[in-house]
């Protein structure tokens, strides 16, 4: 992204060269249409920028030189600062269940990543879609069939960082298997619909192309 100036201030967002905790940061702020810094952290740097952060992790969102760290902190000041946290408190309390509940179940997506042998790395992925995606997978349909606006988001009558989250788990669980969400039809129903979004379809098109 260009200068870091825009509506409500000055956003820098700091995270390693990848998608991971930081893309919903991003996709919150290309929803919003909002210009960032998007600084990109490779690995032989990090070490020299570890002690500077806050806790010695990534991401860090900077607002007007002052620093947020904590993903899900980074993700609910974002999408209330930009009308993507829900409507009223129990909206807001929803979203944030949605938010919790898939950032504690995609600890156990990320391991794979990091396995080397490709047949234990399959093992690994086959006994996460088999045995664990399906209890997660019946939580937001369940949420989905409850929301009584027919909006088509998880949450209230328009889009928030609950489906901005489920996009890209969605797009994760679809890095670690190309079937793993073929059954689950209104979660693959409602990542299309954020996808199809114009400022989120733009961003996808135009990001930095990582794996993850």
């Amino acid at each position: 992204m260009g200068s870091g100036a825009s509506k409500g201030g000055s956003y820098k967002l700091t995270y390693f060269n990848g998608k991971g905790r930081a893309e919903v940061a991003r996709l919150c702020l290309a929803a919003a249409g909002v210009k960032y810094e998007d600084i990109r952290v490779e690995q032989s740097d990090w070490p020299a920028l570890k002690p500077k952060t806050p806790l010695g992790f990534l991401p860090v969102l900077e607002v007007n030189g002052k620093e947020l760290t904590q993903k899900l902190v980074v993700d609910r000041y974002l999408a209330g600062q930009f009308g993507l946290f829900g409507s009223n408190d129990m909206e807001k309390a929803k979203i944030d269940e949605v938010m919790t509940t898939i950032a504690d179940f995609t600890v156990d997506c990320t391991k794979p990543v990091f396995i080397k042998e490709e047949a234990a790395k399959a093992e690994a992925v086959k006994s996460i879609v088999d045995t664990k995606l399906p209890a997660i997978m019946a939580y937001l349909e369940k949420a989905l069939d409850a929301n009584q606006t027919n909006s088509g988001f998880i949450v209230g009558g328009k889009l928030s960082v609950a489906d901005l989250t489920i996009f890209f788990f969605v797009d994760t669980l679809s890095n670690l298997s190309s079937t793993a969400i073929d059954k689950y039809t209104k979660i693959r129903d409602l990542s299309a619909k954020v996808g199809a979004i114009n400022s989120i379809a733009t961003y996808v098109a135009n990001r930095k192309k990582t794996p993850f």
